[in-house]
C-alpha cells in the first residue's frame, strides 16, 4: 500500500474493501479521491461470506462511493460457476436511479421451456424513467415488456405498462403446448394516470385491454397484478369540491371477461358513458339550544347517468336510457340530553327515465322515505395512559428488598465482591402505560315509507321487478329491494314500515406518543394513539306491517359482526340470518402468528338463491430456521367439491443474504405451474422486504 499524503491518492495490491453493502477483492485497487476507486481484476459482491455464493467479476471497476459501481467485461459466477457475460453493467449503490441493464429474469414453464428476459432501465431525468425487457420464451416465441413512469408532482403521475407477445403456440380458446405454425401476435396494456390540480380538484384515468382473454390464464403471473375485476377497460373520473358543492363527472366503457369467445366483445354489456353527480354539504336552516329544535339543515345527492348498450337488440330489456337521479333530504336534530340523541331525516328519492326508443313512454318513481333515530352511548374508561421514566435507586428502594450481606453469613473461597451504594451514572427505567374504553351505543330506528309512486312504461316496470333488470341498484322498487338483487341489497333494513335495534360495541385503545417541546403545535391532546383493538356489532329488524303475522314473522334480517387484533392474532367475522328463509350470508376470517409458523383461515357462505356457496381458505407459513421458509395456502369450494386453487411454495434464504431461491407449484381451475424464482440481492428494497416479511400474510394470499 502506498499513500500520497500531499495528493491523498492511495494505491493498494491485493486489496479488499468491506463496507455494510458490498465487499470488494482487487489485484489493484486505487483512491483517485475522497469518494471514488479504481480497480483492477477485481470481484464485486453484497454477500456477507465474501466471494462464496456469488460474485461479479470485471477487468476493470469503477466505483463512485454512494453513487455506483460500473464494471467493464463483467462475468457473473455462482459459486464459482461463471454464468452470464456482460460487455458493461452499472450496480447502483446510491439512491438516485441510474440507466443501464438490470439483472435478468429467467423462468421455466412445462411444456413450454425457458424463458429469458433482459431489462434495460432508462433513467430519463429525474420525473420519468422507461424499462425495456425484450424475452425469448422457448417455443412460445419473442415478446417485449415496456413501463414508462412519469411523476409530474408529489401526487400526480403517469403509468404505462405493456406487454407484447408474438405468439408461435396460441390459438384462440384452446390451450395446447405445441407450436402451430403460424405467429399469433398479442398484447396487453395497463395505463394509469392521476392529476391532483388542488387540494379540491383531481383527475383519475385508467385503462386496461388486452387483444385476447386468455392472456390472462397465459401470463398470470403478469395479468394479476393488473386485473382486478370481471370486467376490464376504460374508467375515467373527474371532480371538484367546493365548500357547499361536489360536482363530478365519470364514465366507463368496459369489457366482458365472463364470456366464451376470447376474442370477442360483449355487445350485451351496459356501458355508463356518462355518470353526472351533483350533491351539496348540509346547509344549516335552525341552529338553537331549544328542545326540539337543536338544528335543522337541508341538502341534495344527484346524477344524470346515460347507459348504452352496442346490441341494440331491446326485445327483452331495455338497455339504452338516460336516467336522472335526485335525492333532496333534510335532517332534523331534535335534542341531545346528556348520552341521550334523537333525529330525523326524510329523503325524496326520484327517478326519472327517458329511453333511447321513441316509441317507450317515459317512466318515473319516487319514494318519501323518513328515517327516525334514539340513540344512547355509554363509555367506560380503564386506567391513564402516560410514560414515565423512574430512576433505578428510586425504584430499588421502592420496590426492591436489599439484601445485606455480612461477614457470618459470606460463604466464599477467596474472597468477596464490594457492594455498590451508588451507580456511576444514574439509570433509568421507562414505563409505559395504555389505557383503554369501552364505548357502547343502543340506536332505535324507525324506517318508513311514507309515500311511494310509479308512473309509466309497463315494460320497464315489469323488467325492473328483478335484479337482471337493473342498471343499478338504483332501478330497484324501494319497498322490495330489501328482498330482490344482490348481497349489498338483501343486507339492507326493509325501509316500508320496520323497527331496527342497533348495540354496537368498541374496544379503544389509548397510547402515549414520544413527546417532544420543540416541535410547535403538539400538545397533550394530539400526543396519543388511537387503535381499536376489538369490537362487536348488533342489527335487529321488526317489521309493523300489518299484513304480517306476529312473532318470528316479523322479524327481518339479523346482523352481527365481531373482531379482534393484537400483535399476533387477528379474527373477524359477520353473518346476515334472514329469519323467513334461515339463509346465511356469513364470512370468517381468522390469522395467527406463532415464533416461527403462522396459520391463516377463512370461510364464506351464501346459501341465498338456487345454489349455496362454500369456500374455504387455509394456509400456513413455516420457518423452523432462517435459511428455509415453507408456505402453502389452498382455496376449495366445498359444494362443488373443487379446488379453486392451490399453492405450494419453499424459500431457501441462506444467511450470507446474498439471494433466495423460490420453489413453487400453483394449481387452479384453468391449470397448474411449476415455477423457481432465484432473487439476488443488489441492494434493492425488493429483496430486503421479500426476506424480512416472510411471515406476512399478504405473501399467502397472492
Amino acid at each position: 500500500m502506498v499513500f500520497n499524503s500531499t495528493t491523498g491518492k492511495l494505491d493498494m495490491s491485493n486489496a479488499r474493501v468491506i463496507t455494510s453493502e458490498f465487499n470488494l477483492v482487487a489485484n489493484k485497487l486505487s483512491r483517485t479521491s475522497e469518494k471514488t476507486y479504481y480497480a483492477q481484476k477485481a470481484e464485486f459482491t453484497t454477500c456477507k461470506d465474501c466471494t462464496e455464493s456469488w460474485l461479479i467479476f470485471g477487468d476493470e471497476i469503477f466505483i463512485e462511493i454512494d453513487q455506483y459501481i460500473q464494471i467493464k467485461h463483467a462475468l457473473t459466477k455462482i459459486k464459482g460457476v461463471s454464468v452470464l457475460y456482460f460487455p458493461y453493467i452499472a450496480i447502483p449503490i446510491k439512491s438516485k436511479r441510474e440507466s443501464g441493464l438490470l439483472f435478468p429474469t429467467i423462468s421455466s414453464r412445462l411444456d413450454e421451456g425457458i424463458s429469458y428476459g433482459q431489462p434495460i432501465f432508462w433513467a430519463m431525468n429525474e420525473d420519468k424513467d422507461m424499462t425495456f425487457t425484450p424475452t425469448i420464451m422457448a417455443t412460445r416465441g419473442v415478446g417485449l415488456d415496456y413501463e414508462f413512469r412519469q411523476a409530474f408532482t408529489d401526487q400526480s403521475y403517469l403509468n404505462l405498462t405493456t406487454k407484447l407477445m408474438d405468439d408461435l403456440i396460441y390459438q384462440p380458446g384452446k390451450t395446447s403446448t405445441d407450436q402451430s405454425g403460424t405467429n399469433y401476435f398479442r398484447h396487453f396494456s395497463d395505463l394509469e394516470t392521476h392529476a391532483q390540480w388542488s387540494n379540491d380538484s383531481l383527475t383519475h384515468l385508467s385503462y386496461v385491454g388486452m387483444k385476447d382473454l386468455d392472456m390472462a390464464r397465459d401470463f398470470n403471473n403478469y395479468a394479476d397484478n393488473h386485473i382486478g375485476e370481471s370486467d376490464i377497460g376504460f374508467s375515467f373520473f373527474t371532480e371538484s369540491r367546493t365548500e357547499s358543492l361536489n360536482f363530478g363527472i365519470e364514465s366507463f366503457y368496459r369489457r366482458n371477461q365472463l364470456v366464451v369467445d376470447p376474442e370477442s366483445f360483449d355487445k350485451s354489456y351496459v356501458q355508463t358513458l356518462p355518470s353526472v353527480y351533483l350533491s351539496s354539504s348540509p346547509t344549516s336552516l335552525v341552529q338553537s339550544d331549544m328542545l326540539f329544535l337543536k338544528n335543522i339543515s337541508v341538502g341534495f345527492d344527484s346524477d344524470i347517468s346515460v347507459f348504452k348498450q352496442q346490441n341494440e337488440d331491446e326485445a327483452i330489456n331495455l338497455r339504452n336510457a338516460t336516467r336522472v337521479n335526485a335525492k333532496p333530504y333534510i335532517d332534523w336534530h331534535l335534542f341531545n340530553l346528556g348520552p341521550l340523541t334523537a333525529k330525523t331525516t326524510y329523503v325524496y328519492d326520484l327517478q326519472y327515465y327517458k329511453f333511447q326508443d321513441p316509441d317507450q313512454e317515459d317512466f318515473r318513481k319516487n319514494a318519501g322515505i323518513i328515517t327516525t333515530e334514539f340513540s344512547f352511548s355509554l363509555d367506560k374508561i380503564f386506567g391513564l395512559a402516560f410514560k414515565q421514566k423512574v430512576a433505578v435507586s428510586k425504584l430499588k428502594k421502592s420496590v426492591v428488598k436489599e439484601k445485606v450481606i455480612t461477614e457470618k453469613n459470606q460463604d466464599h473461597l477467596v474472597g468477596s465482591l464490594p457492594t455498590f451504594e451508588k451507580s456511576l451514572t444514574e439509570e433509568s427505567i421507562l414505563f409505559v402505560k395504555n389505557s383503554y374504553r369501552h364505548s357502547q351505543e343502543f340506536k332505535f330506528m324507525h324506517h318508513l315509507i311514507a309515500h311511494s309512486d310509479e308512473i309509466g312504461n309497463a315494460k320497464f316496470r315489469s323488467q325492473i321487478d328483478e335484479s337482471g333488470g337493473w342498471f343499478d341498484y338504483q332501478d330497484a322498487i324501494r319497498e322490495e329491494e330489501f328482498s330482490k338483487g344482490s348481497n349489498s341489497t338483501r343486507q339492507d333494513i326493509p325501509l316500508k314500515n320496520t323497527l331496527e335495534l342497533q348495540w354496537n360495541n368498541s374496544l379503544i385503545r389509548k397510547s402515549p406518543k414520544a413527546f417532544s417541546p420543540y416541535v410547535d403545535k403538539k400538545y397533550l391532546r394530539d400526543n396519543f394513539n388511537y387503535t381499536r383493538i376489538g369490537y362487536f356489532n348488533l342489527s335487529q329488524g321488526f317489521t309493523l306491517d300489518n299484513d304480517q303475522d306476529s312473532g318470528v314473522d316479523r322479524l327481518t334480517r339479523l346482523f352481527t359482526a365481531a373482531g379482534y387484533t393484537t400483535g399476533r392474532w387477528n379474527f373477524s367475522y359477520s353473518d346476515y340470518y334472514f329469519h323467513e328463509s334461515s339463509d346465511h350470508i356469513f364470512n370468517t376470517n381468522a390469522e395467527k402468528k406463532f415464533d416461527s409458523f403462522s396459520l391463516i383461515g377463512n370461510y364464506n357462505l351464501n346459501s341465498i338463491g338456487d345454489e349455496t356457496l362454500k369456500t374455504l381458505r387455509f394456509g400456513a407459513q413455516f420457518r423452523p430456521i432462517d435459511a428455509i421458509g415453507f408456505s402453502f395456502l389452498k382455496e376449495d369450494d366445498l359444494d362443488a367439491r373443487e379446488n379453486i386453487r392451490s399453492i405450494y411454495q419453499l424459500d431457501l434464504m441462506p444467511n450470507n443474504n446474498c439471494w433466495i431461491l423460490n420453489f413453487a407449484y400453483r394449481e387452479t381451475v384453468v391449470d397448474s405451474r411449476y415455477s423457481v424464482n432465484w432473487v439476488f440481492n443488489f441492494g434493492n428494497d425488493e429483496f430486503k422486504n421479500y426476506r424480512t416479511n416472510f411471515f406476512n400474510f399478504n405473501r399467502l394470499n397472492l
